[in-house]
């Protein structure tokens, strides 16, 4: 279930994945172009921050004919009780965000559509 957050002016979503919440948050509702943090937090199922995992961000704009791939990874650092990274959307349209990482032997993954204006 991706269910879309209402909260403040963040651009939020969570998912449980494995017994594990995942709450993904873009600084910009709608994100824009240019620069638009992402905060990630994951939850074991007692509710308690899980750290220090490797968590990757792949942001891509699905392809288009006669366009050159938009294709981009990167590693959240940790903040927190989660963890930040910084995208850089290079054009308006529709993007798909891929966050990934394991716990415990587990692999997460959580795919967030969104449109960049």
């Amino acid at each position: 279930m991706l269910v879309p957050m209402a909260w403040g002016s963040d651009y939020k979503v969570r998912r449980t994945l494995e017994g594990y919440t995942l709450d993904i948050a873009l600084k910009k509702n709608p994100p824009i172009l240019g620069k638009n943090n992402i905060r990630i937090e994951i939850k074991d199922a007692r509710g308690q921050p899980v750290i220090n995992n490797p968590v990757t961000v792949n942001y891509y704009m699905p392809p288009m004919p006669g366009m050159p791939p938009m294709n981009y990874t990167l590693k959240a650092g940790p903040q927190g009780s989660g963890y930040m990274a910084t995208m850089d959307f290079i054009m308006t349209g529709p993007w798909n965000i891929v966050v990934k990482t394991t716990v415990a032997g587990k692999q997460l993954r959580l795919t967030v559509p969104i449109d960049v204006r």
